[in-house]
């Protein structure tokens, strides 16, 4: 995976503890636009300053697992956890909205009534083609982003950790 693509996932094995990595992280400073460690134990969650926040601006999840030869860390970019289950939300309803348009159109069919419940597809699949587009739309607006939080993990532990990830495809 040499591009970044939408929830990129990467894993590589460092030589560093784990505690030395989730130090690393921690303690690198980005700036004031800069992304920011935060978390628990050896997961950490790398946001940008709640002033820079969009709904499009992604999030890195890091977790480390120490190993024999050093540790082992995971990186998942992603969109924030509001926004994702906004989507999620936003998928079940249409979906819902469909089903009782089905539901209730067979029923009218089978009472030889006009069926129009079929008529509810149409909205339903329409609001589903918005949202796909707003996602669509939210990638490209958060390229910039996920690169950032990339380059603040290559900077805090001192490695191309994407190239590295794909080196050491072995776990």
């Amino acid at each position: 995976m040499s591009e970044l693509e939408f929830r990129p996932r990467f894993r590589f094995r460092t030589p560093l503890a784990a505690e030395d990595v989730v130090a690393r992280v921690r303690g690198h400073q980005a700036g004031e636009r800069g992304p920011r460690a935060g978390g628990t134990g050896n997961h950490l969650t790398l946001r940008f300053p709640a002033n820079l926040r969009r709904s499009w601006t992604p999030e890195m999840s890091i977790d480390v697992e120490p190993d024999a030869a050093g540790s082992r860390v995971r990186c998942l970019i992603g969109p924030a956890s509001g926004i994702w289950m906004m989507f999620v939300g936003g998928y079940l309803f249409w979906s819902f909205v469909a089903i009782v348009g089905i539901a209730l159109g067979a029923s009218q069919q089978t009472l030889d009534g006009t069926p129009w419940g079929y008529w509810l597809i149409l909205p339903a699949a329409v609001g589903s083609v918005i949202m796909f587009g707003m996602v669509q739309e939210g990638k490209r607006r958060s390229r910039d982003d996920m690169r950032t939080l990339k380059r603040f993990v290559d900077d805090a532990l001192g490695c191309d950790c994407i190239r590295l990830a794909d080196e050491q495809d072995d776990f």
